[in-house]
């Protein structure tokens, strides 16, 4: 049994004998580096995902009318570059809301309160009460200042967090109406 707690004690480096603990002394020590390296990927900064709006199906109205978006959707955005140097997300309503030839005449989108995701890994703001212009005009609705956006930022539009109004003039044929979103994710940070 000695020579086993003998054996363990050497191995450990310490020795008590007779209550006095000897200390093995080391001989020699070196260090050594432990290295790694990234490289940005060629789609290193890209637009994974992009909201579709459904205002969902209405009885034709002589009045002037708000119609919340009926579904969950998403924008999101991966930056993957390493170089922390931000980037912005627009989204360009390319036309009115069109039935065939018919045009839902003066209607507006509002994308009232789209929140930043809590699956979110990067930092990024979002912008609220966007109004779109169907001339193709873009606007910004998220973005990610030098410093910020490394990982994926996700834009959640809720359900009744955007809007569309129409007044009660626009003549409104029956059928389905729809109308183009344009999302481009660009490499340079806005100047708010």
């Amino acid at each position: 049994m000695k020579k086993l707690l003998l054996s363990t004690a050497i191995l450990f480096g310490t020795l008590t004998i007779g209550g006095t603990t000897i200390h093995a002394d080391a001989v020699d020590s070196k260090t050594t580096d432990g290295n790694v390296g990234f490289t940005t990927p060629a789609d290193g900064l890209k637009l994974i995902e992009a909201a579709n709006l459904d205002f969902g199906n209405h009885p034709i109205s002589a009045n002037d009318e708000s119609y919340k978006s009926e579904t969950d959707t998403k924008a999101t955005v991966q930056d993957i570059r390493g170089t922390l140097t931000g980037w912005n997300l627009q989204v360009a309503q390319t036309g009115q809301f069109k039935n065939g030839e018919n045009e839902l005449t003066n209607a507006q989108i509002t994308l009232d309160t789209p929140t930043l995701d809590a699956s979110s890994t990067a930092v990024a703001n979002v912008k609220t009460g966007i109004a779109l212009k169907p001339t193709g005009e873009a606007s910004l609705v998220m973005d990610a200042q030098k410093g910020e956006g490394n990982g994926t930022a996700v834009e959640n539009f809720a359900k009744g967090s955007s809007t569309l109004s129409v007044p009660g003039a626009t003549v409104k044929v029956q059928g389905q109406y729809k109308t183009t979103l344009t999302w481009t994710l660009n490499d340079t940070v806005e100047n708010n």
